[in-house]
């Protein structure tokens, strides 16, 4: 059966995996890109000491943070300024 597969055959039957791996890979790297586009920026902190605490208080009650994590950095906050 292989004998009478021509090279356009082996074309197609090679083909088509590498174009089903190429469409997985294209949606992770859309869905990477589209969850770090949404993902919450909680590199930047308000410059504010009482902001800072305030988002540091939602991150707490969101669940993000500990409250032994919120107290620490809530420390942190008050003995820079």
């Amino acid at each position: 059966m292989l004998g009478n597969l021509t090279g356009l055959h082996l074309v197609i039957i090679a083909g088509v995996p590498l174009v089903l791996v190429a469409v997985v890979v294209a949606a992770v790297v859309i869905g990477i890109r589209l969850s770090r586009k949404n993902a919450p920026r909680l590199a930047t902190s308000p410059s504010n000491p009482t902001e800072q605490i305030q988002r540091l208080a939602q991150l707490r009650d969101e669940g993000i943070l500990t409250h032994a994590e919120y107290e620490a950095k809530r420390a942190e906050v008050l003995n820079r300024n």
